[in-house]
């Protein structure tokens, strides 16, 4: 269920045989096989249970599969920034891939990112662990991985934490320009992010 909009957030759904893009609306159920994507500058908060997909602009994202009972949940992030909390997948499970990796968890919190530019995806664990192509990731860990699925493991534990960003964060952003996509939710500390689009409902 859509349970937070902001700006412009288009859905096709995979049960209408018009194939029209429609507006998504607050409340609107998100059934599996839906694509939605946000525009610039928009974004919305997917509520599925106590699970929760956070899709930030410009974002494309297919809900794949999503059964409860079996606890099994499969979605798919063609471009763009999205973040989940993942809770109840213990016998289940929970997967998120796009065009160059699969993260798997079993309960917890973490985001996935797709440059198409860079052909590459990075993902960041912010609670618990997470399993990309194969390798674990734990709390303030990262991963990228491009089209030769080589990964690179990233650490973010000393730059960015629940108070925010600090100033070795900002630096770090210079070369890993995705860095950018956690601002949201985690206000610069000492410095100033000029573009920066705060959520209103988790950022500060």
């Amino acid at each position: 269920m859509a349970g937070f909009i902001k700006g412009k957030v288009n859905i096709l759904s995979a049960n209408d045989s018009s194939k029209l893009w429609k507006a998504l609306k607050v409340n609107d159920v998100i059934q599996p096989g839906d694509t939605i994507k946000t525009g610039n500058g928009s974004k919305v908060d997917l509520v599925f249970k106590d699970s929760e997909f956070r899709l930030q602009p410009n974002t494309t994202f297919v809900l794949k599969e999503w059964d409860p009972k079996k606890q099994v949940s499969k979605a798919y992030v063609e471009n763009g920034a999205a973040w989940f909390r993942a809770k109840d997948f213990k016998k289940g499970s929970f997967e998120v891939s796009s065009p160059t990796s699969t993260a798997g968890v079993r309960g917890t919190a973490f985001g996935v990112y797709y440059m198409p530019k860079e052909k590459k995806t990075y993902t960041c664990v912010c609670e618990g662990k997470v399993d990309v192509n194969g390798q674990v990731f734990e709390k303030g860990m990262g991963a990228s991985v491009g089209t030769d699925e080589a990964i690179e493991r990233n650490e973010y534990k000393d730059i960015i934490s629940k108070e925010g960003a600090n100033l070795a964060f900002q630096k770090k952003m210079q070369t890993l320009p995705m860095l950018s996509q956690c601002l949201a939710c985690h206000k610069p500390i000492g410095w100033e992010a000029k573009d920066r689009i705060p959520d209103e409902k988790y950022g500060k």
